[in-house]
């Protein structure tokens, strides 16, 4: 957790960087780096067959020797299963522009459909290395490429402005494809060794656990929900509004989105932790690891949420003159996210434990209650008739997923005192910065007495605290995080 923690802490300022970035460039600048956002989706949600959890879950339970064929045959399955997407595609090309605008040619977004492949496979490289536990490599291949994108998209705006502003698309695209190739190659050249490769193809058989195809398919039911669930409302915005008008939603997701980021920093090893308990089968310890992801979680998704609503208006001033209106946005869809955050722990949970179709029933809920929010609000209020629809929508179906991983769950847990404190703080936080808007300095001690006052009623003792900074810190010896809670 702490390479976790500390590679995306690092990593996170130019996520930021690259929102204002392109967002100064043109907000169809920004509204195409969304439509990236809309492609990643898509191939991980609809062609990667199953998702990252089938080789987290199946990894911890594997010889050694028989990792790199499992992961070579589900590779192989995956790719063959992306054939048929890829036919339609071809046959009709011009469609592909519900999904990823007009700003390109329709055989430019069928060939990097074509290089799908190399996403999905970025991605498995990453699970099997969570899989084994080697969270800090996985978090390097995923901070890769973003630093890579920073970097290049920071080089063109300061030395040629120009060619950004004329072909950010090609520029997007291209960057993002090659750090793609070369995350993977790294990813590969660690995990390798580490599955006991020889060298030799020779070695390598088709080869699937037991149990595979029924885990896998009930997976991408909720992975294939997934796309509906986290980038329909782009698809939509861009269909009902323009590539200028979903560069605006962009931002505002965009900065909302950094709660869930950051909650992700926290929670990313909580799947590989638990799977591995649970192949075990020490459920005992699969509790304690639950309990002490949770604690650490509410305390940073507090810290996260109140930080975004409160400092609002600086943080939006940021993106450029043409977004100052959008500060008020920026503060209800914080606040919808960070409620909604926590309880989607739910679903990492049935994952865990292998009961993942239970949580079908509730995408499929949340997606029909998007869509009629949304059909309803946006004639009305335009962004703020998407923003309530995503809001509502994901505050909804979270807390559902969550009463579904509590009754599904072999150990028993609750988070109901934490997660009260923190919904009446952020509440109150949100109420304040709505009436007056902060500054940096105003803004910034406000953030300090809201989680103070967290701190304070949610029971976070002196001595847990320390705890938190020690299991935190670089300097930490790696025990310490064997006696967090000790």
């Amino acid at each position: 957790m702490r390479w976790t923690v500390w590679l995306s802490a690092v990593s996170l300022p130019f996520s930021y960087g690259i929102t204002i970035l392109l967002a100064r460039v043109s907000p169809e600048a920004i509204g195409t780096y969304g439509l990236l956002s809309v492609y990643i989706a898509v191939v991980l949600g609809l062609f990667y067959l199953g998702g990252d959890p089938v080789a987290i879950k199946y990894i911890p339970e594997l010889d050694p020797r028989q990792r790199i064929s499992f992961l070579s045959s589900y590779f192989l399955i995956i790719c063959l299963a992306t054939l048929p997407w890829l036919a339609i595609a071809a046959i009709w090309p011009h469609k592909l522009h519900y999904l990823l605008g007009q700003n390109a040619s329709p055989s430019f977004q069928l060939l990097i459909l074509c290089l799908a492949p190399l996403s999905i496979l970025a991605s498995l490289v990453g699970a099997g290395l969570k899989g084994m536990l080697e969270i800090g490599w996985a978090q390097v291949m995923a901070r890769l490429i973003t630093l890579g994108s920073f970097l290049v998209y920071a080089i063109l705006f300061f030395a040629w402005p120009g060619l950004l502003a004329r072909s950010y698309t090609l520029v997007i695209w291209g960057t993002y494809l090659g750090l793609c190739a070369l995350s993977t190659a790294l990813g590969l050249w660690r995990l390798l060794p580490l599955s006991g490769w020889q060298g030799s193809w020779r070695s390598l058989r088709f080869f699937l656990p037991a149990g595979f195809w029924h885990y896998t398919l009930s997976l991408q039911q909720l992975s294939a929900l997934g796309f509906f669930t986290q980038r329909l409302d782009a698809v939509l915005v861009l269909n009902f509004g323009n590539l200028a008008v979903l560069g605006e939603y962009v931002a505002l997701i965009t900065l909302a989105e950094t709660i869930r980021l950051i909650s992700r920093f926290f929670v990313d090893t909580l799947l590989p932790s638990l799977t591995n308990m649970i192949a075990a089968r020490n459920l005992a310890a699969a509790s304690d690891v639950f309990a002490i992801h949770m604690r650490i979680l509410f305390l940073a998704n507090t810290a996260s949420t109140c930080g975004l609503i409160l400092l609002a208006r600086p943080i939006t001033a940021l993106l450029g003159a043409r977004y100052a209106s959008l500060s008020p946005l920026v503060i209800l869809l914080a606040l919808f996210v960070g409620l909604s955050t926590p309880s989607s722990v739910g679903g990492t949970l049935l994952s865990s434990i292998g009961k993942q179709q239970r949580g079908v029933w509730v995408a499929l809920g949340q997606v029909g209650l998007y869509v009629g929010f949304f059909l309803f609000l946006w004639p009305r209020w335009q962004l703020l008739g998407a923003v309530l629809a995503y809001g509502l929508a994901w505050v909804v179906s979270n807390f559902l997923l969550l009463v579904v991983g509590r009754l599904s769950s072999p150990f028993p847990f609750s988070v109901t005192r934490d997660y009260f404190v923190f919904t009446l703080i952020a509440c109150f936080a949100a109420e304040g910065a709505r009436l007056k808007p902060l500054g940096i300095a105003s803004g910034l001690l406000a953030w300090a007495g809201a989680l103070g006052l967290f701190l304070i009623l949610a029971q976070y003792r002196i001595a847990e605290c320390r705890r938190l900074i020690q299991c935190f810190s670089p300097f930490s010896i790696n025990s310490s995080s064997a006696k967090l809670f000790a």
